[in-house]
Formats: structure tokens, sequence, C-alpha cells
């Protein structure tokens, strides 16, 4: 049986935060080192296999996610401990370092139970809540409105391409926004991740699956069209915009899955200050709304979300022409879905873009 498990790495003692450059290194040595292990012998002789690994550094040590083919839960568990253990033990790099914990977020076979149930009154809102429950770890300590405070403020300088005139307010909120843009964009990364590993494991499109945590959130007339490539597609996508948001001068986004990237980033700004209560949904909206018109520059697309027809191969004959008839506008400015990556100033992107 197929498990995810999330396991919580600690630095040693001595180091209280993690600068750029430590995180840069930890994550490249242990990202060399797993991509050699195959697996590892569990519980009386059982053998478990390393199918996938995913790794997040943030200021305060690594989480990371392993696939793992394993006869049983403790078995996953014990699994994915014993391999960092011995990566650990076994790399210099690494000395000082620990496994905090390991943990098993969600099986396979619990997956496909729910996705098959989807049909079922409230299934949706049932697995949900069970993936949320499922990835709760301790990376993100629970804190308080200030503790908040202070985190977001450490942030804002980070978001070296706008200064606070772009939120149209100033002083602490302009401060706070600057630093929930800096801090979603490690939490959307994290979450296109994770809606990879599940599509790729399920070889599911969000229109097959339920419970993912950011794509669905992207123009439901393609769900047909995102899957695991698309996903990881996307990650470099939402890169690129990412890393633009800290230098100077802003570069706007240079392709609809950068805008779209950057739509995503915003909403998540949106939600952290909310329940941190720092500040109210309302309140944002004007604050990030000065915010788009800055960051954009015309480009949002939203229009995409407006459009009520599937645009799938295989739509019901009814809306078939409909549908083909909403595809040719679209590619005639730019936005049909296999053009999302292209640059629309003709330049150059990165050959992984490119279809399989």
């Amino acid at each position: 049986m197929d498990y995810a498990v999330t396991a919580e790495l600690a630095p040693p003692a001595e180091v209280v935060e993690l600068d750029p450059l430590q995180q840069e290194g930890v994550a490249a040595v242990l990202d060399r080192h797993l991509a050699m292990v195959e697996g590892v012998s569990g519980p009386e002789e059982s053998d478990i296999d390393v199918l996938d690994y995913r790794i997040t550094v943030h200021q305060t040590g690594v989480s990371v996610l392993l696939a793992l083919d394993a006869p049983s839960l403790q078995a996953a568990e014990e699994g994915a401990a014993s391999v960092l253990d011995e990566l650990i033990s076994e790399t210099e790099l690494l000395l000082g370092w620990s496994v905090a914990s390991s943990a098993v977020r969600i099986t396979e076979d619990e997956f496909n139970e729910r996705l098959a149930a989807a049909d079922e009154v409230d299934t949706d809102e049932a697995l949900q809540a069970a993936i949320e429950e499922a990835l709760e770890t301790s990376e993100e300590p629970a804190m308080d409105a200030e503790h908040w405070k202070r985190r977001l403020t450490e942030l804002t300088p980070r978001l070296g391409a706008f200064s606070a005139e772009a939120f149209g307010v100033e002083g602490e909120r302009a401060a706070l926004a600057a630093g929930a843009l800096v801090h979603a964009v490690r939490v959307v990364t994290d979450e296109v991740f994770y809606d990879e590993l599940a599509l790729a494991v399920n070889n599911a499109t969000v229109a097959d699956a339920a419970g993912l945590l950011v794509l669905e959130e992207l123009p439901p007339c393609y769900d047909h069209r995102y899957d695991a490539f698309f996903a990881r597609s996307f990650v470099l996508a939402s890169a690129a915009v990412a890393v633009r948001l800290t230098e100077a001068p802003w570069t706007p986004p240079r392709s609809v899955a950068e805008a779209l990237a950057l739509r995503l980033v915003i909403n998540e700004a949106r939600v952290v200050l909310e329940a941190a209560e720092l500040m109210s949904w309302d309140d944002s909206e004007p604050v990030f709304e000065a915010f788009a018109t800055a960051a954009f520059a015309g480009a949002r697309y939203d229009e995409l979300y407006e459009i009520d027809v599937p645009l799938a191969a295989d739509a019901e004959p009814e809306v078939v022409e409909q549908a083909a008839k909403v595809e040719a506008e679209l590619h005639d400015r730019g936005l049909a879905f296999d053009q999302w990556f292209l640059p629309r100033d003709g330049g150059p992107y990165h050959p992984y873009l490119d279809s399989p």
C-alpha cells in the first residue's frame, strides 16, 4: 500500500534560524542523497520502496514528504524515519541534524476510496477536511496575532519589487500586506507540490480528483488539463514570479500561467492576514486591488474564470460547438490552454515547459 509520510528534520541545536544560503544548501544535499535511495528494510524484514519525495525548507528546519510503498502504516512511518536517520548519519554535511517527527498524512487507498465516493452527498467537503487534517504538521507553529505581525513584518523587505505605495496604504498595513505576499509564496508552492504528488500517484487530473489544495482554484473550464505534468510546469511559472517579486524593477507576468500564479499568491496573502486576525477579508480587498493594478499591468485574465463551458475534448455533444467557438476566441487572444506558458513578449522560457 502507498503512504505519504511527512517527516520534520531539525537542525543542530545551536542553529536558531537557517539563513537563505543554508536553506539552499540543505535542500541540495538532501535532494542529491534522496535521489539515490530506492528502498529500506522495514519491520520483520519487510521491504519498503521509496516512490517519490518532496523537500520543503523553512527557517527552522526541513519538511520531507516521502511517498512509500509499505506493508503497514507503522512500517511506513518507521521506514521514513530509518531512511532519513541513515542519510543524516552518513552525510558529513548534515552533522547535528535529527528527525524530529515522522507521521503518515494520507494513503493512496484513502484518496481512492474517497474519490470513488465523490458522487455522494458532502463527500467533497469530507475529503477536503480529511486532507487538511492530514497535512497539519509542526512546521507552521501556532502563533497569535502579535507573533504573526512580527513574522510578516520581518518578511516585508523581501518584497523588493514594490514599495508601500503599491498597496495604496502606508505604515503597518502596507508592511503586513508585503510580508503576507512573501509568506504566501511558500504556502502556494508547498500546496502545488502536494497536488502534483496526489495527481501523479493517482494518474488523475483536477477534474477527476477531490480534496486538492490549490490547483482547483485555477479556471475550472480547463480542469481536465491540470495533471501532474501541468503541476510541475506551473511550479516553474510560479517560481519565476516569486523571484521577480524580490527584485527591482518589477517585471509583470510574462505569460498566462505566471499571471494565474500571482493571482493565487495574492489570494493566499489575504487568507493569511484574515486567519491571523491582522486584516479582515473586506479590509484587504482595496489594499490588494491596488497592488494587483500595479503588479499585473493589465494582464489579469480574470475572464477565464467566467467561462462556464468545459473545454474538454470529450465534451457533451450539445456543448461541443459552443466549446469550439470559445476555444477559438481564446486562442485568438492568446488565452487558450496551449498558450498559457508562452511568454507574451515572445522571449525565452524554460525548456521543461515544452510539451512532453
